[in-house]
Order: structure tokens, then sequence, then C-alpha cells
């Protein structure tokens, strides 16, 4: 009797140690959330030395992740989302500006996105928030990989309402109670619920604190008596919200499976108190208008720590593939670089790569005259940065913007309307001088030279990409 004892608890101890092995097997691709918020800028955490902003529960994500020091962005929101999406120069989607009316946010249908990937994975694929790549047609989120979009592009009310708004559910509206951003968290979480025997990919682009900026009562009251009081009160509903939902990862056992990225999508709008001593805001190729945290968490997978390599956007989606182990065809034709050997080692090794940002937001039909408007080369610690208005202050393009900053002088002319002497290239080593103070152009002609020319052929390389554009 006793051997037969000892047969059936060993058969036991196999048969557990299989189902846990199995249950390993079938959890092995790890879960993604993507968190992107909208408008906050660099500096606007309290990690970064933000002196009054209050992010308790992103300062603890911080300190739980691999941190990029030297991840770019583009100028501005919808190039963002296109380049996150595909790996690629948001150009080479088409994407050109952010204004809906002039249809050069669509995103390309010949561009495929990682939501598409991921699904093709096998992944669970949903979106919660501003997609901003198309609200019509073909071109709805829905419509590009996810299985679930819930976004307001298309909803009857504008997309300014905050409270109670209108929501597009995979192309159908529904009314939904409280503030917006809240809502987005709360779906997404009970997807996240649902989906959580799976691997799902979970995209939450938030419509904060993008103006016209509100929050909660409650938020607000902490920061009563500053200028950009409401503006921060959004940013920490955002934080709050990204505890909540760190919280519930936990609760639902799905925490060390669970990559987690925050970013923000651009330069912050309200840098006069604090700016990471950066120059440049929003809509510039200024350091200040393309630096963006970039936060990415997985507990017992990534050391914290950080990395001080140039990257950006475009190597979310490649990163993410790998880590799927669905490997991205050549037919997507990405740019970006994984960023697996940085993740798993802070110190690796990792190529230089020259870095194209662009302000884009011409008028219709005036593409040339705006080839010098916001173009910036980032190599290294150097960034090669031109701006040059077209002279037409009546302009429907950005430089409308410049001219106006212009005039009111003071933080915003500084961040904003600061442009390089006509036909010439400045020089800076950010590294060093992120207030771009310090031209270097004269005293290093040849690296002038060799990165102004990696610009040219990359404008002409991009023309035939640029299909929105009348």
């Amino acid at each position: 009797m006793k051997l037969i004892a000892v047969i059936i608890t060993c058969l036991l101890s196999i048969t557990l140690i299989s189902c846990k092995n199995e249950k390993v097997k079938v959890n092995k691709k790890p879960n993604v959330i993507i968190i992107l918020s909208d408008d906050q800028g660099y500096g606007d955490l309290g990690r970064h030395g933000h002196p009054i902003l209050k992010t308790p529960n992103l300062d603890k994500f911080y300190d739980q992740s691999v941190r990029f020091t030297k991840f770019h962005v583009s100028p501005t929101c919808a190039p963002t989302r296109a380049a996150l999406m595909t790996g690629k120069h948001e150009f080479k989607s088409g994407v050109t500006h952010t204004v809906a009316g002039w249809g050069r946010e669509k995103l390309s249908l010949e561009s495929t996105t990682l939501a598409t990937h991921l699904k093709n994975a096998g992944y669970s694929t949903g979106l919660f928030g501003k997609w901003h790549l198309g609200k019509t047609g073909a071109y709805r989120a829905e419509k590009r990989g996810f299985d679930v979009a819930l976004t307001i592009e298309g909803a009857k009310n504008p997309p300014k309402n905050h409270w109670d708004p209108n929501l597009m559910l995979n192309g159908v509206e529904h009314n939904y109670k409280g503030f917006r951003t809240d809502i987005f968290f709360n779906e997404a979480t009970k997807w996240i619920s649902e989906k959580k025997e799976t691997p799902f990919f979970c995209y939450i682009p938030t419509y904060s604190p993008h103006g016209p900026i509100d929050a909660p009562k409650e938020f607000i009251e902490q920061y009563k008596g500053h200028g950009s009081g409401k503006y921060w009160a959004a940013e920490s509903n955002i934080d709050w919200n990204v505890g909540k939902l760190m919280k519930k990862l936990k609760e639902l056992g799905i925490d060390d499976n669970t990559l987690v990225i925050y970013m923000n999508d651009n330069g912050g709008t309200h840098v006069t108190t604090y700016n990471a001593g950066m120059r440049g805001k929003k809509a510039t190729v200024w350091m200040g208008g393309t630096r963006a945290m970039s936060l990415w968490r997985w507990p017992k997978h990534f050391t914290p720590g950080d990395v001080d390599k140039l990257c950006g956007h475009t190597d979310v989606m490649p990163t993410i593939a790998e880590l799927a182990e669905s490997p991205i065809p050549d037919s997507y034709k990405v740019e970006g670089k994984s960023l697996l050997p940085l993740l798993k080692d802070v110190n690796a090794d990792f190529p230089d790569r020259v870095s194209i940002r662009h302000l884009g937001r011409w008028p219709n039909g005036e593409l040339e005259k705006h080839k010098y408007i916001g173009a910036s080369v980032l190599w290294k610690n150097y960034r090669l940065i031109r701006t040059e208005v077209c002279g037409n202050e009546a302009c429907e393009g950005e430089c409308k913007a410049f001219y106006k900053a212009k005039k009111e002088g003071g933080s915003n002319g500084f961040h904003r309307a600061t442009t390089t002497p006509l036909k010439q290239w400045n020089l800076f080593d950010v590294d060093k001088d992120p207030l771009a103070e310090n031209d270097l152009a004269k005293e290093k002609p040849e690296l002038v030279k060799k990165l102004s020319g990696k610009f040219e052929d990359w404008w002409v390389e991009v023309q035939p990409y640029l299909i929105n554009d009348k």
C-alpha cells in the first residue's frame, strides 16, 4: 500500500508540474499596454523635477521602469501616433498635419498598424481613447486592427466635450457618463479583465491634458491659484488613473506578464513654470518639442534603469513585435529598431542613428515653401536645426503661430518663435546645451554638411509618400 501511495504521489507531482509548465507555455507572450498622454511635456513629471505637479503613481511607475532619456517623438500628435503605429516616419504614411478638415492626418491604407500585426499574432486588441489617424470608413481604428475601438472620432458631439461624452464604440455612437479620461481607463480595465486569459494589446491614448483643459474638481483644487492649475490637474487625473490600472493588474494576477509603456505624444503646452531645462514646446523641433518620456515597466523581466541611447517612437512597433515573437514581414518596411537589447541591459551596445524630425503643418499646396519651417536632424548628442517661416504673416499653416508668438515675446516667443538665420542651419550639443544657446555650426562645418545632407536626401525620399497633400 505504501508503494502504491508513493507512486500516486509521484504521478500527481508530475501532473502538477506538467500543468504548471503548460500554463507558462500558454501565457508565454506578454500582454502589452501603451498609455499615450496628449500634450504632456517631458518635464511634466515629479521624477523629472517639476516643482509643483504631483504625480505619485507615475513616479512609482518611473522607479520600476526602464527609462529612455533620449527618446524623441514628433512635434505634434497625429504624426507621433502614425509613427508609433507603423514603425516608420509619419510622412511615409502620408501624415503631415493634425487638422481633419485638411485630410492630412489620415494614415495611409497601405500602412500596416501595430494592432494589425499583433492581431495576426493571436492577440486581442483594444483602443480606448484618441485615434486621430482618420475618422471615416477604412481609416477608422476598428478597421485598422483593433477588435474594440472606443473613441470620439465620428461622434456627433464635439470632441472638446470632457463630460458625459458621446463616444463611438466600433463605429456606433453611445453616451457615457462621467469624465472622459476616467471613462477610457475604466472601459479599458473592464476589457483587460475579460481578456486576461489570452495575450492582449491595450492602447490608451488620452485626450488630456490637451485643450480645452479640464479635470474633476478634486484635482483642480490641488492647484488652486496657479495659472497652469487646470493643466496640472488634468495630468494628476491621468496619474490617478494609471495608479488604479496598475493596482488592477495585480488583482488580476497578470502584473508580471504585462508590459506597460507610458509615453507623451509631443512637447508640453504649459512650459513657462518648468520645461526640464530645455528650449521648445509642442509644435516646434527644438528639444522641448520632441523629447518625450518613455517608461517601460515589465516586472521580473526588465531591470529599472536609464538608457541614454538616441531612440524614438518608430522603435516601439519592432520592439513589441520581437517580444511577441512575431517577426515583422519585410513588406512592412519599418524604420525603427527593436529596443529589446537595451531593455534587457541598459548598457548594451546599440547602433548610433540619424533621426529626422519635421514640423509639417504647411497649408495645402505649399509644401516647398515650408521645407525648412521646422527641420531637425538628430545624431548622438547633436541636434541640427533650421526654422524658417514662409514670410506670409497670414499663412494658414504653422507660420501664423510663429508670428503670433514672436509678437507676444516672453517665454512663448522663446520656446516657439525662435527662428534660425535664413538659409542657415544651426548646430547644438543638446547634452551640454539643452536651451540651444551656443550655435556650433561654424565650429563644426563638416558635421553640418554631413547632417544637412542627410536631411536633403530624406526630403527627396519622402515626396512619393505624401499622398494626402494637395
